[in-house]
């Protein structure tokens, strides 16, 4: 095979844009871990107790160890991408491939033991990041793994725009990139994280607080923001057709990804795609207030939360069921006769077929193995997949909401048109006092935390105190007072710390696999898409 010229004169943006791509990883990763330290230092006293300590201890390391297991992987995996690339490009232009790094005359030198890398000469030839990408469009059991991954990255801005923007946890944006630059996993175990941090929305800087908190960093972009315009009111949101209308965008270009693939416009496509998956979380900060709603309550959005992930988990079910039968059809070889057919009747279709299922599913989930950028998408999803899982048994997330957000029309009625929090009366009560007349004491009982302690936190907060005063026997002369010890005192929080509370949220003791076990099913039977949007729709309503 004669050598191939050099089709393209040496350019430097390609070196300069993979050069920007690590160093926006190494600085993205850093703000993310600044911010999480952030977040732990300002913590307040409710979040300090032993049981949250013990399950921060434990829960913290095990989401930790996944994303550092998630970016190892898709760098074990970007770089043999590189080095397959980089030798069918020398290859092609009968160059030899060094045979070791360092030669005699030094690191990476044209000697007689090693030979000269055109790294710059390649990357001016070869577009990696674009062939990345076509690589996992271009054959239907590759795209079953891809697709999977970009519609769980809108799910994922999702959570990050409803969640991240609840609990006032800084640099979201840094969450998406880092979802787009590494991979989904690695994001995601990250902002697992964070709300493992942060059980309640982290302080303001005007907030009257009694105890010093670090102050919350804030970037460039949100500055300038802030003195353009004031901030958003507290409990509002954007119009839900605004949501709806990004949603149908997303999947619009999704679908066209695979039909895009070795065209013109493929580039296009991939632009539209990437960038509607941010679309969830920065419109509640471009669009006028006008183009949305202050609920005078949080949980008024809560039917507007499910209904989009219930939609966004119908919706992804179609795509997910459309590409699981493409690539069965597409990779599903010819009938075929065994030898000897005619002696027996049952060897002719019936094994014939179950041969052709087995051999269509074998492809399929062995696409993972064809190209280590397929590797890397593959074991996203399935580490994905085993956090997910994870996360829904350490949130204790309740079953009924994971199916009201994953089924459609599943449950008649979702919690937001339930009676009102404030309205109920808590079963069992977390402290009940009881005062004997007698002696003038009072005595106190502390029962098990109920979700309904919402609502005498807030009747607490508004100011109105129920002492019971016992009757005392009048005698001559001047009354005598009683002092009562400070610790008989009955503790009333603060407007600031009833709203702390009640918006806060409490881990359970013991992990709950039901909920776990009801999301990987999830995965399994409608994709990691699915099982996210039902997650993810739980983790906003169960407050």
């Amino acid at each position: 095979m004669a050598p191939v010229p050099f089709q393209h004169p040496v350019r430097y943006g390609p070196i300069a844009f993979a050069g920007a791509h690590i160093y926006s990883v190494v600085y993205l990763t850093y703000t993310v871990a600044d911010s999480l330290y952030t977040s732990y230092k300002s913590l307040g006293p409710a979040a300090d107790t032993r049981s949250r300590i013990a399950q921060r201890r434990r829960l913290v390391p095990a989401f930790l160890g996944l994303a550092v297991a998630a970016i190892s992987v898709a760098a074990y995996s970007y770089i043999a991408s590189a080095r397959l690339s980089y030798g069918n490009w020398a290859y092609e232009h009968g160059l030899d491939l060094p045979s070791r790094l360092v030669g005699e005359d030094g690191v990476i030198h044209n000697t007689k033991n090693s030979s000269q890398l055109y790294l710059t000469q390649w990357m001016s030839d070869t577009p990696i990041y674009h062939d990345a990408l076509e690589i996992v469009a271009e054959k239907a059991r590759r795209f079953w793994w891809g697709q999977q991954i970009d519609l769980a990255t809108t799910a994922f801005s999702m959570l990050l725009s409803i969640e991240g923007r609840r609990r006032k946890i800084p640099m979201l944006s840094a969450f998406m990139v880092l979802a787009h630059l590494v991979n989904l996993s690695f994001a995601q175990n990250l902002f697992y994280v964070a709300v493992l941090l942060t059980p309640f929305p982290l302080p303001s800087g005007d907030e009257d607080l009694e105890l010093p908190v670090l102050p919350m960093p804030n970037s460039t972009w949100t500055r300038i923001r802030n003195m353009l315009r004031l901030p958003k009111p507290a409990n509002w949101l954007p119009s839900p057709a605004l949501l709806f209308g990004a949603l149908m965008l997303n999947f619009i270009s999704t679908f066209l990804l695979p039909y895009a693939a070795e065209t013109p416009s493929f580039p296009k496509v991939v632009m539209l795609a990437r960038t509607t998956t941010f679309l969830p979380l920065i419109l509640p900060k471009i669009v006028p207030v006008k183009w949305g709603a202050v609920h005078e309550h949080p949980h008024e959005a809560y039917a507007t939360f499910t209904k989009l992930f219930r939609f966004f988990s119908l919706a992804s079910f179609a795509l997910h069921a459309k590409a699981t039968f493409v690539g069965l059809v597409s990779n599903a070889p010819s009938s075929h006769y065994h030898r000897h057919s005619a002696f027996i009747p049952w060897d002719v279709e019936e094994r014939s077929k179950w041969e052709r299922t087995t051999t269509a599913i074998h492809k399929v989930l062995g696409s993972v193995h064809d190209h280590p950028v397929v590797a890397a998408v593959g074991w996203d999803v399935l580490i994905c997949t085993l956090s997910l899982g994870l996360w829904a048994a350490v949130r204790a997330t309740d079953v009924q909401d994971i199916l009201k957000s994953a089924v459609p029309f599943y449950g008649s009625t979702s919690r937001a048109e339930s009676t009102p929090v404030e309205d109920e009366t808590p079963k069992t009560p977390e402290k009940a006092e009881f005062v004997d007349h007698e002696h003038g004491m009072t005595l106190r009982r502390r029962g098990r935390p109920t979700k309904s302690r919402v609502g005498s936190i807030a009747r607490s907060s508004s100011g109105v105190s129920e002492d019971v005063t016992p009757a005392s026997t009048r005698k001559r002369g001047r009354p005598r007072k009683v002092k009562q010890p400070e610790e008989d005192k009955a503790y009333e929080p603060t407007p600031s710390e009833a709203a702390q509370l009640a918006e806060g949220d409490e881990l359970p003791e013991e992990l709950d696999w039901e909920a776990g076990t009801l999301a990987w099913g999830l995965a399994a039977f409608g994709g990691l898409t699915s099982a996210c949007a039902g997650v993810f729709g739980g983790e906003c309503v169960s407050r």
